[in-house]
């Protein structure tokens, strides 16, 4: 299957930010395996991405692996051959709420749809405190269909899962004042400056509606 190079969209951030996370959690698998290519390759992205390919060959059966070979193809750019370790580990494990998620993402742009039901599959699997991110993504495309309304429940109940991510209460901000809800708008707008005072947009934002008022 060939690669394609895409640049990321704006929903897949807070993604990208818990790969990391995730990548780091599952690194220690090859701190245990000791795996060392004979030739490293040149660059950090490929030796990850190497270093991954030889934890799934020591472990077949194991979908995190998978999951992190995934991850670090993404990383790489590769997203056609990262959607097969995905699938490969849900192939394995299909309550792995994470290679459900990364599938959602992938499939976001072209199959909104489909998206929407892996993210869903995704939250009912993933554990408290990790329902937030797959949250996020929802409320987003949610937002990108034209349906505040049903954003705004995907934002309130990410916060619920993780009070303090700023991509949250900027969703739920954004909802509620395209749903003409300013009061409760502006409160999340507020809420959402805590955690990034110099935002420009969150700036306007608190500005607008406050000469609204």
């Amino acid at each position: 299957m060939s690669s394609r190079v895409e640049p990321l969209p704006k929903r897949l951030v807070v993604g990208v930010l818990l790969m990391t996370v995730v990548v780091l959690g599952l690194g220690g698998a090859i701190v245990v395996l000791k795996l060392r290519p004979a030739a490293l390759p040149s660059s950090a992205i490929d030796r990850q991405v190497a270093e991954w390919q030889r934890a799934v060959l020591a472990n077949p059966e194991d979908d995190s692996a998978r999951v992190g070979l995934g991850l670090a193809l993404l990383d790489a750019g590769k997203t056609d051959e990262a959607q097969d370790a995905f699938q490969e580990a849900l192939d394995l494990n299909d309550e792995n709420w994470m290679a459900l998620f990364q599938l959602g993402l992938i499939a976001a742009p072209d199959d909104p749809t489909q998206a929407l039901e892996l993210f869903k599959r995704s939250i009912s699997l993933a554990p408290e405190g990790n329902r937030a991110v797959v949250l996020i993504a929802e409320g987003d495309l949610l937002m990108e269909q034209g349906k505040p309304k049903a954003a705004t429940g995907a934002y309130e109940a990410s916060i619920v899962d993780t009070p303090f991510i700023i991509d949250s209460h900027l969703g739920l901000a954004r909802a509620l004042e395209e749903l003409g809800d300013e009061k409760r708008a502006l409160k999340e707008y507020r809420a959402a400056a805590r955690f990034d005072p110099s935002n420009q947009e969150i700036a306007d934002a608190i500005a607008r509606l406050t000469d609204e008022k």
